[in-house]
């Protein structure tokens, strides 16, 4: 499934979309939401945070270690 995600300005109770080519001719879904659900929405912060930690050489670590 492809997916578009866009904001535009309703001008007299009207939305126009552009879609690209790979959406022509195809049924489509559209689901409209207003702008102030989405405005007290946070985005959740990812950390990646220790993730390479599993290839981790640790004779190597703590060489790096001593060199700070």
């Amino acid at each position: 499934m492809k997916a578009l995600r866009t904001l535009k300005q309703v001008q007299n109770g009207q939305v126009h979309l552009h879609l690209p080519k790979q959406f022509w001719g195809q049924q489509v879904e559209i689901i409209v939401l207003s702008g102030a659900q989405q405005e007290g929405r946070e985005e959740a912060k990812v950390s990646l945070r220790g993730c390479l930690r599993q290839y981790a050489n640790p004779s190597l670590a703590a060489q790096e270690e001593g060199g700070r």
